[in-house]
């Protein structure tokens, strides 16, 4: 094959050569893209704009196993992607709830009456315990002197409209009196529903020995509050 001379005077090279021409050579000028077939990412030094990446690049072709905390500066994680927390990061209070009444109730009934106060409830996990406070509430009886009356109240917890179930019962008194009786009660209990259906949480009363009995008589105002908190 005979040597074909590129006729510039600037220039001392052969058509031959051009095949194995060292970088160094090339000095200006821009390569199309059909001219780079292979690129190392170690030779990308800028910032790849976002219109030069797939649609899909982030859903599936990023690994952000060992992405840092301190990235994440907006937005909120859904419950369900947190599966534990580290040890010593529990009792986070996810939500309360509250009512309050005003009227009282009134019972001589020997088994539990319910009192007709609510509070509802929905867990967003089924591992979340609920935290129950009832405060404000009273107990009062009427009777003889010399009568006797033994007070008790429960709590019971309804889940998803299916029957009520025992929470806690609390024995107020078993004793007799001169007189009328009257007591303020309160209490907390911590509750595990295992459900992630709706609660509804609701004091019985029961007087033991069939006396008149009154459930928010003394007090104007009765509260009961749910918390849900991560177990």
């Amino acid at each position: 094959m005979a040597i074909i001379k590129i006729k510039n005077p600037a220039i001392d090279l052969d058509a031959a050569e051009i095949p194995n021409l060292p970088a160094s050579k090339i000095t200006s000028g821009t390569f199309s893209d059909a001219r780079i077939a292979d690129l190392s990412a170690t030779k990308l030094t800028g910032s790849i704009s976002d219109a030069r990446l797939p649609a899909n690049a982030l859903n599936s072709n990023v690994d952000l196993t060992n992405l840092s905390a301190s990235n994440l500066t907006s937005g909120t994680i859904p419950t369900a992607r947190i599966t534990a927390l580290p040890a010593g990061v529990g009792g986070k209070v996810l939500q309360v709830v509250s009512n309050s009444y005003s009227s009282n109730v009134a019972t001589t009934s020997t088994s539990h009456v319910a009192t007709g106060y609510t509070v509802t409830i929905t867990p967003s996990s089924a591992s979340n315990k609920i935290l129950i406070l009832v405060n404000g509430a009273s107990i009062d009886y009427d009777t003889d002197s010399g009568g006797s009356a033994r007070l008790r109240w429960k709590l019971y917890s309804n889940i998803n409209n299916a029957g009520y179930n025992s929470i806690n019962s609390e024995n107020i008194n078993d004793a007799r009196f001169p007189s009328a009786y009257s007591t303020a009660i309160a209490g907390s209990f911590l509750y595990s529903p295992s459900t992630t259906n709706q609660v509804i949480i609701q004091p019985y009363i029961q007087s033991k020995t069939g006396d008149n009995l009154y459930f928010n008589r003394t007090f104007s105002t009765i509260t009961i509050t749910a918390m849900e908190v991560v177990a």
